[in-house]
């Protein structure tokens, strides 16, 4: 087989194709393993491409040149699968949730702790031009002291078997709150909704509480009938409202001087609403872009490791308190 070096795309569903989509784009040599061989067929038609491999099963990995691995496979196989390559010594790019519970978390945390590759968890959102804006923004106190904030996550599925609502759409919500808030939240509380069986949770709110009596919440649920995607900053300045599913030219809204003080009090002020400018990109592309580029010039970030790690700390203790409900 070609020794080139490969990109080994682990995964080929829905996300794991647009990875894959991404890796094309970006002429990437790509070795992609995935059980369902019949999606081999659909890509050879697809992307004609030379640049892409097709492994029959793990072992064929022996047989090829490769440093870097993106696991975009089902979330019940991440675990087992990083274990895997770490000990491969690889570097390791591994799509949300990096995996499904305390325990397997804890092992992870155990594993990369003296790792001298790159390990990357896949939060989209630190790579989306409007929700960088709000982060430049925020550090210039343009929203003025923050008062809470509150993200909703709506839609008519995809329903998983193994993964819950909170695994599946919390971790953006979560890591977009510490990217803002820049700290670690407690959890006040967290509740959740069994639906449609007695395993699975198909909606939940968190509550959480940061520093100097910050409030926020998170609602996520994939059994509504619309979809929404709102991220929602209240501040004595200005108010923000980050809504993913408009255009790039009305993504960010902002209510100007929405509070004023009043006998001790906040009261609000007549809406002054206008939309910010941010320049589209892909994210999704330039997260993939950063991987390799982090890769091939070893810039490890333990500081964002450690954060990205911690959404998933909050995440399963979330999932743990409601369990106790």
């Amino acid at each position: 087989m070609n020794k080139s070096n490969y990109i080994v795309l682990i995964g080929a569903g829905y996300w794991g194709e647009k990875i894959l989509d991404k890796l094309v784009q970006l002429n990437q040599k790509i070795a992609l393993l995935d059980k369902d061989s019949q999606k081999y067929k659909k890509f050879n038609l697809k992307y004609k491409s030379k640049n892409i491999i097709y492994l029959k099963s793990s072992k064929s990995l022996n047989s090829i040149n490769f440093q870097d691995v993106i696991i975009a496979s089902p979330a019940q196989y991440h675990f087992s699968q990083i274990n895997y390559f770490v000990k491969l010594n690889k570097n390791i790019f591994v799509e949300k949730p990096v995996c499904l519970n305390n325990k397997e978390l804890n092992k992870i945390i155990k594993l990369l702790k003296n790792y001298k590759k790159i390990f990357m968890i896949g939060h989209i959102m630190y790579y989306h031009n409007a929700f960088k804006k709000i982060i430049e923004l925020n550090k210039k106190k343009y929203f003025g002291k923050i008062l809470y904030l509150y993200s909703t996550r709506l839609s008519f599925g995809k329903l998983r078997k193994y993964e819950n609502i909170l695994s599946s759409f919390a971790p953006h919500d979560i890591s977009m709150m510490l990217a803002i808030m820049n700290t670690i939240p407690k959890i006040e509380s967290s509740s959740g909704t069994k639906i449609l069986n007695n395993k699975i949770y198909d909606n939940s709110i968190i509550n959480f509480l940061f520093g100097k009596n910050i409030k926020a919440h998170i609602f996520v649920n994939w059994l509504s009938p619309f979809k929404e995607q709102k991220f929602v900053l209240i501040g004595t300045k200005r108010m923000m409202v980050f809504n993913d599913s408009e255009n790039w030219d009305k993504k960010i809204m902002i209510i100007n001087k929405p509070l004023i003080k009043h006998k001790k009090s906040f009261v609000l002020s007549a809406k002054k609403v206008k939309f910010l400018k941010t320049n589209p990109n892909d994210a999704l592309k330039d997260e993939i872009k950063y991987f390799l580029y982090a890769s091939k010039n070893n810039n490890k970030s333990k500081k964002n490791l450690d954060i990205n790690l911690k959404v998933y700390e909050l995440l399963f203790n979330a999932i743990n308190k409601i369990k106790k409900l």
